[in-house]
C-alpha cells in the first residue's frame, strides 16, 4: 500500500494517477483518508502534550517530596493523565487502522511513462523476436501431442484432484526441470542468489505482498489455519526481509526461487482448454530485486532482458508489450510483459510478467534502508523468468514435427539426457 507520509506530499499526483487508471471515483477515498490522517495527526499532538506534561508533573512531585511541599495536588493531576491517553490512543489506534483500510484500496502510483489504456486491448507492442512459426502440416494440440506420446496423464490428475491438475510422464516431466533449471542457471551467472522458500504464508504476511481483496478468487487458503498457498515465488520472496532495514551500500539484493504455484481461477477461454495451458498447480522461475529508488528503473530493464535472453535461448518468437493503465493491477507502478507465439491458437499469449511495486510492498511489509539520514522504503520488483506449463505448451506447438515428436531446443537437452526429440521413443 501507499506510505501516508507520500500520500500527504503527493495528493496531485496520486489523483492524476487514478484518473489515468479510469477509476477517478477513488479520489474520494483520498479525501476521507487525509481527513482521517488530520484528524490522527491532532491527536498525536495532544498525545505528545500529555506525556511531556506527565514528565514534567513527575519531576515536580519529586522536588516537591525532596522540599518537603504537599505533593497532593500534582498527585491528583498525574493521574488523570493516564486514563487521558488512554482514551486518546484508542482513537488513534481506530483512526490508524481506518486510514490502512483505505490506503490497502488505492492502487500504486504509475510510472509517467506507462501509456494511458482502458484494457488488455490497449496494451503496446514494442519488441519483437523470431519470425512466427508456420508449419507445413496441420498442427495438433499439445494435449493430443503428449498424451499420444505417452508424456501426460490428464484424466489422472483430473479423477485424483480435479479439472487443471496433470501428471507429467517421462519426457515431459524431464522438460519441465529442464527449463526451471536452465533459468536458474542463467540467474545465478547474473549474481542472483537462490533461496528455497515456504510456500505457504500467514495472512498478515501475504496481505504485504498482493491485495487479497482483488485476489480472493486466486489464492487458495487453507481451512482451519492461518496460512495461504503461494500463488507465485515473488511472495515469500519479497517477504523474507520482512521489519528488515537495509544499509544502501547493501542495495540491491537479487534474488531467485523454483517453487509451486497455486491458483483457484485458471479460465475457461482458449482453443485447447485440456492441458498445460491453464492449470492449478505449476512450476515458476521468479526473480526478485529489492533495490533502492533511485536504481529500481534500471533494475526493471534488466530483468525484463534477462527473460528475453532465456526465450531466445529456445528460440521461441516472442513480443514484448506494455502494460497500459487501464490493464495494470494494483500493485504495479509499470509492467512489461512477454507474449511467446502459439500457431495454434494463431496468437501471442502471456509467459512472463515484469514489474516495479516501488515501495507498495515495501510498507506493509516494513522494509527500508538509510540513505545518509534519512529512512526510506526499498524499492521492490519481480518478474517472471519461466513459468513452465506454458512454455511446454510453446515448445510443443512451435517445435512439433509432422510424426507428433518435438524436437527440444538445444538448451535443454543437457538437463534431459541428450534426448533431442521428445516422443520419439514412441516412434
Amino acid at each position: 500500500m501507499l506510505d501516508i507520509k507520500y500520500v500527504r506530499e503527493n495528493k496531485d499526483k496520486i489523483n492524476n494517477s487514478l484518473e489515468k487508471r479510469g477509476i477517478s471515483d477513488k479520489k474520494e477515498l483520498i479525501e476521507t483518508i487525509f481527513e482521517q490522517d488530520k484528524k490522527w495527526r491532532f491527536l498525536k499532538q495532544k498525545s505528545d502534550k500529555l506525556r511531556s506534561k506527565r514528565n514534567e508533573l513527575t519531576e515536580k512531585i519529586r522536588l516537591e517530596k525532596k522540599e518537603g511541599k504537599d505533593i497532593g495536588n500534582s498527585l491528583s493531576l498525574a493521574k488523570e493523565i493516564p486514563k487521558n491517553l488512554e482514551s486518546i490512543e484508542n482513537e488513534m489506534n481506530a483512526l490508524k487502522e481506518e486510514v490502512n483500510l483505505g490506503l490497502s484500496k488505492i492502487p500504486n502510483v504509475l510510472h509517467d511513462s506507462v501509456p494511458k489504456g482502458n484494457g488488455e486491448d490497449e496494451n503496446v507492442p514494442f519488441k519483437f523476436f523470431g519470425k512466427k512459426t508456420q508449419h507445413a502440416f496441420e498442427i495438433k494440440s499439445h494435449g493430443e501431442i503428449l498424451e499420444g506420446n505417452g508424456l501426460a496423464n490428464f484424466d489422472s490428475g483430473r479423477i485424483n484432484s480435479g479439472q487443471g491438475f496433470n501428471y507429467l510422464l517421462g519426457d515431459l516431466a524431464l522438460l519441465d526441470r529442464a527449463l526451471q533449471q536452465l533459468g536458474v542457471d542463467m540467474l545465478v551467472k547474473k549474481g542472483f542468489k537462490l533461496v528455497s522458500p515456504p510456500v505457504m504464508l500467514n495472512k498478515k504476511t501475504i496481505s504485504g505482498t498482493v491485495n487479497l481483496e482483488e485476489f480472493e478468487d486466486v489464492i487458495y487458503k487453507l481451512d482451519n489455519e492461518d496460512l495461504y498457498l503461494i500463488a507465485t515465488g515473488e511472495h515469500p520472496l519479497v517477504s523474507l526481509f520482512r521489519n528488515k532495514t537495509f544499509r544502501k551500500e547493501e542495495l540491491p539484493i537479487k534474488l531467485v526461487t523454483v517453487t509451486p504455484c497455486f491458483r483457484k481461477e485458471i479460465g475457461s477461454h482458449g482453443v485447447d482448454t485440456k492441458g498445460l495451458f491453464r492449470m492449478h498447480q505449476f512450476y515458476k522461475v521468479e526473480q526478485v530485486v529489492i533495490s533502492d529508488q533511485e536504481s529500481s528503473w534500471q533494475h526493471l530493464e534488466e530483468m525484463e532482458k534477462i527473460s528475453e535472453d532465456f526465450y531466445k535461448k529456445l528460440g521461441v518468437p516472442y513480443r514484448v508489450i506494455e502494460i497500459c493503465s487501464g490493464d495494470l493491477g494494483y500493485k504495479q507502478a509499470k509492467q512489461y510483459d512477454i507474449e511467446a507465439w502459439f500457431p495454434r491458437q494463431n496468437a501471442y499469449k502471456e509467459i512472463t510478467s515484469a514489474s516495479n511495486t516501488t515501495s507498495y510492498q515495501s510498507v506493509p511489509l516494513n522494509i527500508k534502508y538509510i540513505d545518509g539520514e534519512e529512512k526510506k522504503y526499498v524499492h521492490m520488483l519481480n518478474n517472471t523468468m519461466v513459468a513452465t506449463s506454458r512454455t511446454m505448451v510453446a515448445i510443443v506447438e512451435n517445435f512439433q514435427n509432422k510424426d507428433g515428436t518435438v524436437t527440444m531446443p538445444k538448451p535443454l537437452r543437457k538437463y534431459m539426457f541428450n534426448t533431442k526429440k521428445m516422443g520419439e521413443s514412441k516412434k
